[in-house]
């Protein structure tokens, strides 16, 4: 039988509209998202590598801030015998120095001792014990007045639940009475020793209230006229002599004798040099240093913007005008005299860029430097890693904080791309709908149309087989 050309026009009925609708919306897809995605996917890029620029500007003002904090670049402090040691206190003395120290006597803090228990268990009787800060003065025939100072006196009181030995010197230590309480322990013997903060201002009495029989804690009463308790030592201060200024302190740690600089007294009838001057070899140590990492931060710079070449992409910041200007910034660091510095630069301590754009540092330069600006010389660093501030361009951390200006401003465009892809997947679905409707329409179409083909086929077949007959 011959072919049948309504067969033949009917034969698209039997397509996979879901696999062409599926391609369709794939190809608008991409078409529309790629260049939208190639900007998102620049866009973070940049961020990152600004992100590490600003990491490494931080990291090296910081490193160099910590070197001049700790006094590694300002003035050494320096004792000439073990009976004071000296420490930086704040930013140092803020000149050099040279003092002469006598200690004298060192500053204690009084001492008492109980008469001996059997044990740390014993019972020491209920009530209260009053103490009292002040000065304590010997009279000279074994007794002594007593003057109470500003301090608010401090009550102990003994119960049932803590009426012994140990009970009664964990009540002190946990009281704000500024008495440390131990117990001295032998053979069949325990004594409770109590003792108070260096300096004569620190001198403390006992005063018992016991409200039990006797014995009870009158046992450890310590005022004027009725000292139960043992003085094992007296509460003084420190007495020593400065470049012949005869000074007491009421501690062996002494922060405001010697500008900059804290004493700890160790020895009595001693005598020592304390003194203050700058390493000159610390300084170009940590320049030095200071250099390579400014070197290396410049060479990270430099293969981020690095351009296309040799069929290699560019880097995230080839066209960045930040990157650009950051690069430029560390560049005028060197030449840029600091005002808190007395006008000195970096390049006055050896510091250059060379024609091939390396940073470099002349140590012989800097070995030539006086004496007299090496002063100049920290503060200069100080400056350097010192706070970002918007009438300091020319710091290291001024300089990372420009880089939060362009990372907000280009994750506002990275947002800005990610909402443009929002809205593309939205359209493309709405695509899909429609595609879909419209296939459905077709298939329903091309099937009513099969169907009716069908029918006039039939009828076709019956007219020809009346004819032959």
């Amino acid at each position: 039988m011959a072919s049948n050309p309504l067969i033949s026009f009917g034969a698209g009925s039997g397509l996979d509209s879901r696999a062409i609708v599926d391609s369709l919306v794939s190809a608008e897809r991409t078409n529309r998202t790629r260049p939208v995605t190639r900007r998102v996917e620049a866009l973070t890029a940049r961020i990152s590598a600004l992100g590490q620029l600003q990491s490494a500007l931080t990291g090296i003002a910081t490193s160099l801030d910590t070197r001049v904090r700790i006094g590694e670049l300002g003035l050494q402090l320096a004792s000439s015998d073990s009976a004071v040691a000296v420490e930086r206190l704040g930013s140092g003395p803020p000149s050099p120095l040279v003092n002469g120290l006598n200690i004298t006597r060192l500053a204690a803090g009084q001492r008492l001792n109980s008469a001996a228990f059997t044990s740390a268990n014993d019972p020491v009787g209920l009530g209260t014990l009053t103490f009292i800060a002040g000065r304590r003065t010997p009279d000279g025939n074994g007794g002594f007045s007593f003057a109470a100072g500003a301090r608010p006196s401090v009550n102990v009181t003994i119960t049932a639940q803590n009426n012994s030995l140990a009970g009664l010197a964990r009540a002190i230590n946990d009281s704000a009475a500024g008495v440390t309480a131990s117990i001295v322990a032998s053979a069949g013997s325990a004594t409770l020793v109590l003792r108070g903060a260096e300096g004569a201002e620190n001198a403390f009495i006992i005063s018992a209230a016991p409200s039990g029989g006797p014995p009870g804690l009158e046992r450890f009463n310590h005022t004027p006229g009725a000292a139960t308790m043992a003085l094992g030592e007296a509460a003084r201060d420190a007495e020593l002599v400065i470049d012949g200024v005869a000074v007491t302190r009421p501690a062996n740690r002494i922060d405001d004798l010697v500008p900059g600089a804290r004493l700890t007294l160790r020895r009595e009838n001693a005598s020592a040099v304390v003194s203050a001057s700058r390493d000159g070899n610390a300084l170009s140590g940590a320049l030095a240093d200071f250099v390579g990492t400014l070197q290396a931060m410049r060479q990270l710079i430099g293969d981020f913007r690095k351009p296309a070449q040799g069929g290699e992409a560019p880097g995230p910041l080839a066209t960045d005008a930040t990157a650009r200007s950051i690069d430029q910034q560390l560049v005028r660091l060197v030449t840029t005299p600091i005002a808190e510095a007395n006008g000195l630069r970096l390049s006055d301590l050896g510091v250059s860029v060379l024609r091939d754009g390396t940073i470099s540092v002349d140590a012989a330069r800097l070995a030539n430097l006086p004496p007299t600006r090496l002063g100049d010389a920290e503060a200069l660093l100080r400056e350097v890693a010192g706070p970002a501030r918007a009438d300091r361009p020319n710091r290291l951390q001024s300089i990372a904080a420009n880089v939060g200006t362009a990372t907000t401003g280009l994750t506002r465009q990275r947002d800005g791309a990610n909402a443009e892809l929002a809205r593309i997947d939205t359209r493309v679905e709405q695509m899909r709908q429609v595609l879909t409707r419209q296939f459905a329409a077709m298939d329903t179409a091309v099937g009513q149309s099969r169907a009716a083909a069908q029918q006039l086929t039939q009828l076709m077949d019956l007219w020809t087989a009346d004819a032959r007959r």
